[in-house]
């Protein structure tokens, strides 16, 4: 992967999870993020355990991001209370961001 796929490959769910409790979308683009974000947490902790040689913090927290956004199995939640767990799970997306790209010296 390049600089710029990184940065999308965490960038792209980090957004769509910022936007989608503020606006109301059809329930097809909900199922849409959740596929993206289990798909992005999967292959985070595919390379997280591949690096490490392990299981580590990171994918721990990606294994709970990936069941809680799970699209074959949903857990549903209410708006209120996806809001801050959205924001939350951006916040995780964004902070891994720059720590690779501390790591990576992107």
């Amino acid at each position: 992967m390049n600089k710029n796929s990184i940065k999308l490959f965490f960038l792209i769910p980090a957004i769509l999870l910022i936007i989608a409790p503020l606006i109301s979308f059809p329930y097809g683009f909900y199922t849409l993020l959740r596929i993206i974000v289990t798909l992005t947490s999967a292959v985070i902790i595919y390379q997280s355990y591949k690096i490490n040689k392990g299981i580590n913090e990171h994918s721990i927290i990606f294994l709970f991001i990936l069941i809680l956004y799970n699209p074959l199995i949903p857990i549903y939640l209410s708006r209120e209370v996806w809001l801050p767990i959205n924001f939350a799970t951006s916040g995780i997306y964004l902070y891994t961001l720059f720590k690779i790209k501390k790591i990576l010296s992107i």
